[in-house]
């Protein structure tokens, strides 16, 4: 059982008043398909996904930078702790049509997993023999 802290990413995120250029030029640096949205003690407080991005984008235009991260977020984002395997947070996306998924310990974030990470770990398994318990 291959365990989130083994395949995410490093914690990135943005603040709730970060402009909405910010958060698009943020989002596509990271390569991330969502960027999760932290308070000031990095407690995960939303998401943003790509679709939330375009939804603001084509609403809001050259406008963008007047609107805030808090403006787009999702709100309420389920997280999941280091020790979840992928197998749970694949599920997790699945049902719930998720692409990321912070991690967090102590509802503080530490990282995400995406959809991209459990997929390799399905397709290239031989990578990841030494995580398993």
């Amino acid at each position: 059982m291959i365990k989130a802290k083994y395949v995410m990413c490093k914690r990135t995120a943005v603040l709730k008043n970060t402009s909405g250029r910010e958060v698009v030029y943020k989002m596509m640096a990271s390569g991330c398909p969502g960027i999760p949205v932290v308070n000031e003690e990095s407690e995960v407080i939303g998401i943003i996904s790509m679709c939330d991005i375009l939804r603001a984008a084509k609403e809001n235009g050259p406008e963008i930078d007047k609107i805030t991260a808090e403006q787009i977020m999702s709100k309420a984002p389920i997280t999941a702790d280091r020790d979840t395997s992928l197998d749970d947070l694949a599920k997790i996306m699945f049902e719930n049509s998720y692409a990321v998924i912070p991690i967090v310990k102590r509802k503080k974030l530490v990282g995400i997993v995406s959809a991209r990470e459990i997929i390799d770990t399905y397709v290239e398994p031989h990578l990841y023999n030494t995580f398993e318990e």
